[in-house]
């Protein structure tokens, strides 16, 4: 199955080229990748084999839908530019989709400590509430839900079918950020298409601050939040406007007393916050409605990225040989290879996971320290069980 992946970005070049390089370490043996971003941002990074579509304004249904005219895959799979995914995570996409015959698939996230996980199974209704659903294994699945739920696709790790996707009429461009996943969501189960969940195909997202939130993810302006709920529920026809915003309020004035007790978010500005709330609410309910009718995709030809060979280097490390190891794991992501470095202490420290802007898989913490956050505080082991271990945890998202 030809695939294309589509990365919207705006003004963050810095996080753009830190996704685009951990997209090019992807084990596949036939995707391109399809770049929508602003001039500035496509300028200063290497996108010579990519297609790129210059685009900013700010609008993720816009952009993407940009990408889906511009892609030529059978399969359209998106990201978003602060995330980075597993090098297995097309492979675990594609077998979701050809095993259940589901049209789309959404696969995991996790948070910005690389560990715990940020989204697993959610399902979404017509009045945009969140209902978290039952984990079931590894394997993909098309699980099980109430009436009127559809399976919430996560717009950063989502696989749908290009076909349909133009089907339906892509991306609701009226709603120009927040609940245009939901929304693609709820139609694609309208229109009778089967969903399915693929564990497996994980990426790892770090929330980076944007012209809507800050480096600590406090909000900065909630008027899209505003406007697109409006949008939504007129949409959907989700039920008493009133009382839906009545409930909109309430969740994000808690959100911004939350990061007020945290220190992140002054209480002198959460009434000036929560007034963009209530402006963008008004726009929403007097906004045109977009017209949904089926995208005529222009003719483009399938420009696949040079895959890397498939294999992963695993390297390990103490800590007073980190920064050895990590240049070592550096010259090993130079010469176009996979490469995963495991440091730890002889700590009880608790453990953490990143992508290095170096395009390193690097695994840090105690040797005695806890992975899940759930686990003993301390656990005794060897170092060369604990390598094993870790190793283990991430083979089948790795290719370990």
């Amino acid at each position: 199955m030809n695939i294309s992946v589509v990365v919207v970005s705006r003004r963050r070049p810095v996080w753009l080229a830190r996704c685009l390089k951990a997209i090019r370490q992807l084990d596949h043996p036939s995707f391109e990748v399809v770049v929508v971003a602003d001039p500035k941002s496509l300028a200063v990074t290497d996108c010579a084999d990519l297609k790129t579509v210059p685009f900013d304004i700010p609008n993720i249904s816009a952009a993407r839908n940009l990408g889906l005219c511009s892609a030529a895959g059978d399969l359209c799979v998106f990201i978003d530019d602060d995330a980075v995914p597993e090098p297995l995570w097309l492979r675990h996409h594609e077998d979701a989709i050809t095993h259940t015959g589901a049209v789309a698939s959404v696969g995991y996230v996790r948070g910005r400590n690389g560990i715990s996980f940020q989204s697993q199974v959610h399902s979404v209704d017509r009045e945009a509430e969140t209902h978290e659903e039952r984990a079931t294994g590894d394997c993909p699945h098309v699980p099980e839900l109430q009436a009127g739920r559809a399976l919430k696709l996560v717009g950063t790790n989502m696989a749908i079918k290009r076909s349909k996707l133009c089907e339906i009429g892509g991306f609701d461009e009226a709603l120009r950020y927040f609940l245009d996943d939901s929304d693609i969501s709820i139609r694609l189960a309208g229109s009778g298409a089967k969903c399915a969940v693929a564990p497996l195909a994980e990426v790892h997202h770090a929330f980076a601050p944007s012209e809507r939130r800050t480096s600590l993810r406090a909000p900065v302006s909630l008027f899209d939040i505003g406007r697109s709920s409006a949008i939504f529920f007129r949409r959907h026809d989700s039920g008493d406007l009133d009382e839906l915003f009545t409930r909109i309020m309430r969740r994000e004035r808690a959100r911004l007393e939350r990061h007020m007790v945290a220190g992140t978010c002054e209480p002198r500005d959460i009434a000036t916050i929560l007034k963009t709330l209530k402006d963008g609410w008004s726009d929403g309910l007097v906004d045109a409605l977009s017209d949904l009718s089926e995208i005529q995709p222009q003719a483009a030809d399938f420009r696949p990225v040079h895959p890397i060979p498939p294999g992963h280097v695993v390297l390990q490390s103490r800590l007073l040989r980190r920064r050895r190891a990590l240049a070592r794991a550096e010259d090993v992501a130079k010469k176009s290879a996979r490469v995963s470095l495991f440091s730890f202490s002889l700590t009880p420290v608790r453990h953490h996971v990143r992508y290095t802007e170096t395009g390193v898989w690097l695994q840090t913490g105690g040797q005695f320290g806890r992975t899940c956050r759930n686990a003993n505080f301390f656990k005794w082991c060897r170092f060369a069980e604990r390598l094993k271990e870790e190793s283990a945890r991430v083979a089948k998202i790795r290719g370990i």
